[in-house]
């Protein structure tokens, strides 16, 4: 019989007896938790027996107070809130919960069942929270990222775009965190720009987070759009507007599961490790490979943002200039997310009040020109 650890002896005996008389549906790997063949036939057996490891564990959860989303495999629906508590969000929501602007609970659906470490629940008070698999028996970098990113002094720099831990839970072994649910969007033109200042505002966040994470030497390793989120919830097949207002929205960079954590102290600027390969690096036309990651994180930022910001351009020239020297730049001497940030402000504080009121161009830009075909401005607003 495989005993089940989790804190004190009664829950251990109640746990181990329910797996003895269900089965453990668990892996203890985290990195067995990813899905390895997108055929239709493995990625509907890969998605239930996901849903088997979360649905064994919805009793532990809810022991502390959350509510794991359900979800009906095979049925091509994404997972669903539970029906109690009641979602508690307002439009003006405070830190660290996500701003209210969906109607119905129907929109608050869960889409990214298919990343398997991660799945939407719902806490006792009606807060809408992601919980994420983070760490095995051995402890990974992504859980040493996380607690090096929300000690006491780490919360409380500004400069943390991070999701703060709400909650570290231990099953046999397994550590789990619990975070506030911000969604994706900081990137999308469906959640509109209103100003140049609001593109301004997106970078300097995003460019002074990775400062921050790189100060406390962790190298993320794999910025993208879609690993960004911003302090919003909403229907995703819906334009949003009005919900950039500087002091009320928040950006923040997630999954860290292939990240880098050196000891503080360290020498960045010499690293030297074999390049993780994804997407976003596989964009920038970067190869496998000796790299320093924390080269790679100012690259890949700078791509993500470059595709968003630079609609500003025809507004303001001296944009295209700054992502240019970047883009353009030989490996060895790509700057610094320090030297970045400083040269993205001094950009900034150089452009006109008549500037940075002004609408963007367009929606984004990709291969040399912006498009203005689907403008999410202020004249759109509902």
């Amino acid at each position: 019989m495989r005993i089940v650890k989790t804190g004190s002896f009664w829950e251990t005996l109640r746990w181990t007896i329910r797996s003895w008389k269900v089965g453990y549906p668990l892996i203890d790997n985290v990195q067995d938790w990813a899905l390895t063949d997108m055929s239709m036939v493995a990625l509907s057996r890969e998605l239930a027996n996901n849903w088997a490891r979360w649905h064994f564990l919805a009793p532990f959860f809810a022991s502390h107070g959350l509510y794991i989303y359900e979800y009906i495999p095979d049925n091509g629906t994404p997972a669903t809130p539970p029906k109690y508590p009641l979602s508690q969000h307002t439009s003006s929501e405070g830190w660290p919960w996500a701003r209210r602007a969906y109607k119905s609970d129907r929109e608050l659906d869960f889409e990214f069942y298919m990343a398997l470490r991660i799945w939407a629940a719902r806490d006792r008070d009606g807060h809408e929270v992601v919980i994420r698999l983070a760490s095995g028996p051995k402890t990974t970098d992504e859980l040493r990222a996380f607690q090096r990113l929300n000690t006491e002094e780490a919360r409380r720099d500004p400069r943390n775009h991070t999701l703060p831990i709400l909650k570290y839970l231990v099953f046999n072994g397994m550590v789990f965190v619990v975070m506030p649910r911000w969604q994706t969007g900081p990137f999308e033109s469906t959640v509109s720009y209103d100003t140049v200042s609001e593109l301004c505002d997106v970078a300097e966040a995003f460019y002074e987070g990775l400062e921050f994470l790189h100060e406390k030497r962790i190298a993320h390793r794999d910025i993208y759009e879609s690993n960004t989120v911003m302090n919003l919830l909403r229907s995703l097949s819906k334009p949003g507007h009005k919900m950039r207002t500087i002091g009320e929205v928040r950006y923040a960079f997630i999954d860290f599961d292939v990240a880098l954590v050196l000891p503080e102290g360290a020498d960045i600027s010499t690293v030297s490790v074999e390049r993780e390969i994804r997407v976003p690096l596989l964009d920038i036309g970067l190869k496998p490979g000796l790299c320093n990651p924390f080269k790679d994180d100012v690259l890949c930022l700078t791509a993500a943002l470059e595709r968003t910001v630079r609609v500003a351009e025809g507004v303001v020239p001296r944009v295209g200039d700054f992502f240019d020297c970047i883009r353009k730049c030989d490996y060895d001497e790509c700057p610094s997310a320090a030297e970045v940030l400083r040269d993205f402000r001094a950009l900034r504080a150089n452009m006109t009040e008549m500037q940075l009121k002004q609408p963007p161009a367009g929606g984004s830009w990709e291969n040399g020109q912006c498009d203005s075909i689907i403008i999410w401005g202020a004249n759109n607003a509902d």
